[in-house]
Parts: structure tokens; C-alpha cells; sequence
């Protein structure tokens, strides 16, 4: 039996889904903050699922998110973008190891 993934939109088909409905329970019991949103077309229903994060948290990713809105709107590529991005990561490897 398939199981709903966190972070993952997947497909199921209707009769499938409703037959098995254990996996939204399955999904719930996984994690204590999560989100599930489901969504019907015709025979397919399509689920995704995210865990929910505390206030910090969101809160850093909405400052991400405005920042990164404002450097687009500058004109930084998504080239430059993800060169930050690998910069930043080696950076935090030195953390890491």
C-alpha cells in the first residue's frame, strides 16, 4: 500500500483513494504539525502534504522570501541565485563536518 509523502504532490486514483483512506490518518500520525491538502479531478485526487513549521521559522522564511522578491525585482538572475546558493552551502559545511 502507498503512503502519503511529506513535501510530495501525488496522484491517486479516486476508487483507490477512497478505498484507502487510512493514509490520511497515516499521514496525521506521522508527524504532529503537518498540513494536507487534497484536491479532486474527475477520477484523480491529488494530495500534498508539508510539515508545519513554528512561528521563528516562518518567520525566516517570509524574510527569505522578501528578500528574494526584492533582489528579483533588481534583476538577479536565477543563475546568481543559485551561486548564492552554492556559496552559501560550502560556507555551512565548514559547520558541519
Amino acid at each position: 500500500m502507498e503512503q502519503i509523502l511529506e513535501n510530495n504532490l501525488q496522484k491517486f486514483s479516486f476508487d483507490y483513494f477512497k478505498s484507502h483512506l487510512e493514509l490520511i490518518v497515516n499521514a496525521l500520525t506521522q508527524s504532529k504539525n503537518i498540513s494536507l491538502m487534497l484536491r479532486r479531478e474527475g477520477d484523480q485526487v491529488f494530495v500534498y502534504s508539508h510539515k508545519k513549521y513554528d512561528a521563528q521559522v516562518n518567520d525566516i522564511l517570509d524574510e527569505a522570501r522578501r528578500v528574494h522578491q526584492q533582489k528579483k525585482s533588481a534583476g538577479y538572475s536565477r543563475e546568481q541565485a543559485f551561486a548564492d546558493f552554492m556559496q552559501a552551502q560550502m560556507e555551512m559545511s565548514k559547520y558541519l563536518q
